[in-house]
């Protein structure tokens, strides 16, 4: 278990889950606003290369960049959204960078627009055994 690392586990439902980690020292401010709001459940909406889930969070823009690699997770402070790149790509509006996909990132490819997407930190006992 790390300080700057938070383990998220998602799910989209009924087409699979994935792992996403939250990194504190891409954003501090937005990763601990978002891991505060955690469980979160969101309908998606698609984009070419990209999937968004709205939230309720609100925070400012905080280290914000434009250029995103496949699996990078961003914040888009102005609409609340959590964005995750399916593809390399470079966003229209700077986005603050919250994390990275680990594993299962296919369950998101086959995301259609209004399919519920839930993240969840991982239970206390999952975290104590490993």
């Amino acid at each position: 278990m790390s300080v700057s690392k938070v383990d998220c586990a998602a799910v989209v439902r009924g087409k699979g889950g994935f792992v996403l980690s939250l990194y504190r020292h891409l954003a501090p401010v937005t990763v601990d606003a978002v891991t505060d709001a955690l469980p979160l459940s969101s309908r998606a909406a698609v984009y070419p290369g990209m999937v968004t889930l709205l939230t309720t969070i609100k925070t400012g823009v905080e280290k914000q960049r434009k250029d995103y690699s496949r699996g990078d997770v961003a914040f888009f402070a102005g609409t609340g959204s959590v964005c995750v790149f399916l593809k390399n790509a470079q966003s229209d509006s700077p986005l603050n960078p919250i994390g990275r996909i680990e594993s299962g990132l296919e369950s998101l490819d086959a995301v259609r627009p209004g399919d519920v997407v839930q993240i969840s930190k991982p239970s206390q006992e999952a975290v104590v055994q490993t």
